[in-house]
């Protein structure tokens, strides 16, 4: 029988400060958490130098971004308006590589003011080589399989549009010669969740490309490197998979002559662990003998949607509206408050269409529910203002136990402020 998850970075009597001082639902991001999950990737072994690109889509928040570039992290975008944001936060525009489905206008704009681009496809490809014939460049590879936590995280493969198919190298290098393009850099990115053998078999197909493109420096390996968010998991040792990298890489300078720098593209293994997302129970219900129990909680599909979409299970914790833990457990399903069957927070795993009880501690409305595991994909990838909610406060939590609000609760006038009323 699973046992209850404890808090991550919270203690118990903090949950109801943080409920009175900022409302619920509310995200808490942990300073002290980034820094140490930033840390850990920054010194992976490495051949011949590393970047880390944070990747933007994970938790723009301004904050955040200015954070993330504090300690040194370079930047990953899928959008040109993640790439906005990240200028607006201040940070150059050279610190930022764009890997997007979409290229959108104004992408020419954020180049020449030093953005580089990944390009995903052979239209891709040659709209830069028109704009910028003779600059660098980088292609963004699918090697023909992929790896993720679920089959809608898998991004390799023939089921996956991303990315140039790799039997289609020959005619990105020779379109690349028409425009007098240099490809400096070559972009991997297999899945979300992926495994790490697959990651290394991805290196090896990687290399035999990059030997055959000498002007490539760098090889990029994307994100999606997995976490352990439950006490069930298991533990993760991306340091020995960087070791594993890293000999690969010598001998192809053993080989080759070239010294092929690393990039890696964390956003969830920064981010997710380091947030918290503080609830209040709203309502305790039953469906009968042969049925289950739910807590309905204050959030749900509004502030987080990856149990929903696609199965994934986040640590839940309740405490008491003193601020204790409770002495009693039980088993229980959490819902959210969103008009709509599907939002739940306990999934089966890997399975959205059912539901599984969890062991919580035993609360009643009045108490809270954390969510854990919220700080990268909760805030950025939720059902925004479905019900006309709206978006949740986010706060800040520094190493001294200070809270610094960084984005406010929507008020209902900023939720409608651009609607117009058209005369029928």
């Amino acid at each position: 029988m699973r046992t209850t998850e404890p808090l991550k970075f919270l203690t118990p009597a903090e949950v109801p400060v943080l409920a009175t001082a900022f409302g619920t639902p509310t995200f808490i991001y942990d300073l002290t958490s980034l820094e140490a999950r930033y840390r850990y990737f920054a010194t992976i072994p490495n051949a011949f130098g590393l970047t880390i690109r944070y990747s933007v889509k994970a938790n723009p928040n301004r904050t955040i971004l200015r954070v993330f570039d504090r300690f040194g992290a370079h930047f990953d975008v899928s959008s040109v308006w993640e790439a906005r944001r990240v200028i607006a936060a201040g940070i150059p525009a050279s610190k930022i590589l764009m890997t997007a489905q979409e290229v959108s206008l104004g992408w020419e704009g954020l180049c020449r003011q030093g953005m580089q681009y990944d390009a995903g496809s052979i239209s891709q490809l040659k709209a830069f080589g028109i704009a910028f014939p003779g600059a660098d460049v980088s292609l963004r590879i699918n090697p023909g399989f992929g790896s993720g936590l679920v089959r809608k995280l898998t991004s390799g493969g023939s089921h996956s549009s991303f990315g140039l198919w790799i039997d289609q190298a020959d005619e990105a290098i020779e379109l690349a010669k028409r425009f007098g393009l240099t490809i400096g850099r070559l972009h991997f990115h297999i899945g979300s969740g992926h495994e790490s053998t697959v990651l290394e078999q991805t290196v090896d197909v990687a290399l035999q490309l990059c030997a055959r493109i000498p002007s490539v420096q760098i090889l990029n390996l994307g994100g999606g490197y997995r976490i352990a968010a439950l006490q069930s998991d298991p533990q993760y040792d991306h340091h020995a998979m960087g070791e594993r990298i890293a000999a690969r890489l010598r001998d192809f300078a053993r080989a080759h002559g070239r010294e092929l720098k690393l990039e890696l593209e964390p956003g969830t293994a920064l981010a997710s662990l380091a947030g918290s997302l503080v609830t209040r129970v709203i309502d305790k219900v039953d469906t009968g003998a042969q049925g289950y129990r739910f807590l309905k909680i204050d959030g749900g599909l509004t502030e987080l949607m990856r149990p929903s979409y696609y199965g994934a299970l986040h640590p839940l914790v309740t405490v008491q509206a003193d601020g204790t833990l409770p002495t009693e457990s039980e088993e229980v399903m959490v819902s959210g408050h969103c008009c709509i069957a599907g939002d739940s927070l306990t999934p089966k795993p890997g399975n959205a269409e059912d539901i599984q009880a969890q062991p919580l501690g035993m609360v009643v409305p009045g108490d809270f529910l954390v969510v854990e595991r919220t700080g990268g994909y909760a805030a950025s990838m939720s059902v925004k203002n479905f019900n006309s909610y709206p978006e949740a406060a986010e706060v800040l939590r520094s190493a001294h136990g200070q809270y610094t609000l960084i984005r406010s609760r929507q008020t209902f006038e900023q939720m409608t402020e651009n609607e117009i009323d058209a005369t029928l």
